[in-house]
């Protein structure tokens, strides 16, 4: 878990992760005794620590000492054991048997104090844009807890995670809110023979199949509390019992599980275990919703819009107006939404360049109303109604005068058909698909009937 300790504005903050801790501690202009002894500034009651094991000073020059222990200190990949203090730059990292320990500076310039959760906030999940901070516990057995909306990338922050692990197995994918109680229950843990009608032959379960890899926990604030009790012992004890079983197999796995939900809401009202809540959150990170990484839009963008054309067999080129139209979009489906936008630009723009005209997003789930950039819902049940000027001014911008012709077609079908979409398509000569992605394209309000 993480300790809320943070120094005055522009303190250094020194980060330690490793076996389920995860504590912050100001460094100030003092220094810091690492050690399980009792009078250590930073205690880690773990056997692989001396009683006085470490210093790390605050200078400058910002160094760790080590100070003659058993297992030693590693710095830069190097051991130390006793002798003379060595340098640390800002952000530098230090290592003690399973623990990561990272300096991290405070700004000065920023009048807020810095936590461990600002630290955690990954912008870019990818391995190539995570802090060293993730790289450091990823390389640990820390278990990992990532948190953000439908869509963000959570499941990429995981294999990145695996990644930058260096464990010699694979990760294995588990969707929590995909499989029932029972079936969850055999998935997760497997079963004896017999142990249950259907039970043919003995089958290991996918936690003891991952053996020396990472298991993916999805949607984890979905599973039964009934699950719960038995995943919290296979994290504890790094075992599993079949269904059926009377001996628990032995694994060797890292856990990392992801949700949108707010676990900590969710232990309050009773739905997850507080202990294995506390369990699996050796670390939280954090990936924001993608509008407010509007700076990522564009680079995305590109990587699905080439992605995309060598699935199509065409090189796709962007008008110069659709970024623009992109990051003034607020994203609800995130990353996700982002994807599937690119890609049936990519199919309705066929040959040509992508345009605005040919970004169809979605419409909102909540209201069942378009998002805000398109234009205003219909009004009345039952009856498309002719398109005002008001209405026209937003959804025009773009296009040339022949889409707006047919975007003027398309209005008229629908008042004459009564905002029948399929007999409108019908009259246009379309297929109903059509006519809905150019609802879309043309930001004409869907009749509701």
């Amino acid at each position: 878990m993480v300790d809320p300790a943070a120094g005055p504005t522009g303190a250094a903050l020194l980060l330690v992760a490793g076996e389920g801790t995860f504590a912050t501690h100001v460094l100030g202009g003092g220094d810091l005794v690492i050690g399980r002894g009792e009078g250590c500034d930073v205690r880690l009651d773990h056997r692989v620590l001396s009683r006085r094991h470490a210093i790390l000073r605050a200078g400058p020059p910002r160094t760790i000492q080590d100070l003659g222990s058993t297992n030693g200190t590693r710095v830069g990949g190097e051991q130390h054991r006793g002798g003379a203090p060595v340098p640390l730059a800002a952000n530098d990292s230090f290592h003690i048997g399973p623990f990561s320990f990272v300096v991290v500076a405070g700004a000065a310039s920023d009048n807020r104090s810095l936590s461990a959760r600002d630290a955690t906030r990954i912008v870019d999940p990818t391995p190539a844009g995570v802090p060293r901070l993730v790289r450091d516990v990823a390389a640990t057995l820390t278990n990992v807890v990532i948190l953000g909306e439908t869509g963000v990338g959570k499941e990429v922050l995981a294999e990145t995670v695996h990644a930058l692990s260096g464990r010699s197995g694979a990760i294995t994918r588990i969707n929590c809110a995909a499989l029932s109680d029972t079936l969850l229950e055999s998935e997760l843990f497997g079963h004896e023979k017999g142990a249950f009608t259907g039970a043919a032959a003995q089958k290991a379960g996918l936690l003891e199949s991952a053996d020396r890899g990472t298991v993916f926990l999805d949607e984890v604030g979905e599973l039964p509390l009934s699950i719960q009790a038995k995943l919290l012992r296979a994290i504890e004890h790094r075992e599993v019992l079949r269904i059926g079983a009377t001996r628990p197999v032995p694994v060797d796995v890292r856990f990392v599980a992801a949700t949108n939900r707010d676990l900590p809401a969710e232990v309050t009202a009773g739905r997850f275990r507080r202990d294995l809540f506390f369990r699996l959150d050796g670390m939280t990170l954090v990936i924001p919703p993608l509008r407010e990484r509007v700076h990522l839009i564009g680079p995305l963008a590109l990587g699905f819009l080439e992605a995309a054309g060598k699935r199509a067999g065409v090189q796709p080129r962007l008008d110069g107006a659709v970024l623009a139209a992109l990051e003034a979009y607020p994203w609800p489906g995130n990353v996700r939404e982002l994807r599937a936008v690119i890609e049936r630009a990519v199919l309705l723009a066929g040959a040509g360049p992508i345009g605005v005209r040919h970004l169809s997003f979605t419409r909102s789930l909540a209201t069942d109303e378009p998002p805000a950039v398109a234009a205003p819902p219909v009004a009345g049940a039952g009856r498309a109604r002719p398109a005002t000027p008001a209405d026209d001014a937003p959804a025009l911008v773009g296009l040339d005068p022949e889409q707006r012709a047919e975007r003027a077609r398309i209005i008229a079908a629908l008042e004459d058909c009564a905002g029948n979409q399929t007999r409108a398509a019908r009259a246009l000569g379309m297929a109903r698909t059509t006519l809905a992605n150019k609802l879309g394209l043309y930001r004409i309000p869907r009749p509701r009937t």
